[in-house]
């Protein structure tokens, strides 16, 4: 029952307003705060401006579920999971800093765009229950990421409460 309340309040919040406005729309200077991870400014950049299209796809997402908006889950979805920042075409200098970036990241990360993909896959089943609990585990996948290798960025988020996943693998709490 908690991945339905989470999806509620994710969705009322969104709903009211109070989630950021990442449009599109020129953001204000962020702060000097830098990740954990060792990242040129330019890849950093790279990594913001997915997490920015990512957080506009959790919207998107976040407001089509309760309607059952099955297709525009989907295509969100597969948006978000496209979004590959590993995938795009990058300088030779940024493949190899990428590279040494800690394998746990890149496979939170990888990890996170398949979850996209089940995601798309339970709405393509529009199953109501299923397609909620991929978003909460799609939710849980951001928030482990962010305590772990963006502290700086988000300190109320604790590392040690992101290393175990709450639910098991079959939904039950």
């Amino acid at each position: 029952m908690r991945v339905i309340e989470a999806l509620i309040a994710v969705s009322v919040l969104a709903l009211a307003g109070s989630v950021p406005d990442v449009s599109g729309a020129p953001a204000e200077p962020e702060p000097a705060v830098r990740s954990s991870l060792s990242m040129s400014p330019d890849l950093l950049e790279l990594y913001r401006a997915e997490m920015r299209q990512l957080l506009v796809g959790t919207q998107a997402i976040a407001l089509a579920l309760p309607t059952g908006d099955w297709d525009s889950i989907i295509a969100t979805s597969r948006q978000m999971e496209e979004s590959y920042v590993l995938e795009r075409e990058l300088t030779q200098a940024q493949i190899a800093e990428i590279a040494g970036l800690p394998e746990s990241f890149q496979e939170m990360d990888r990890g996170f765009h398949a979850r996209t993909a089940k995601l798309a896959a339970a709405a393509a089943d529009r199953d109501p229950e299923a397609a909620a609990f991929q978003f909460a585990r799609l939710l849980e996948t951001c928030t482990g990421c962010h305590a772990t290798f963006a502290q700086a960025r988000f300190p109320t988020l604790r590392p040690e409460a992101a290393q175990a996943p709450h639910h098991s693998p079959d939904g039950e709490h």
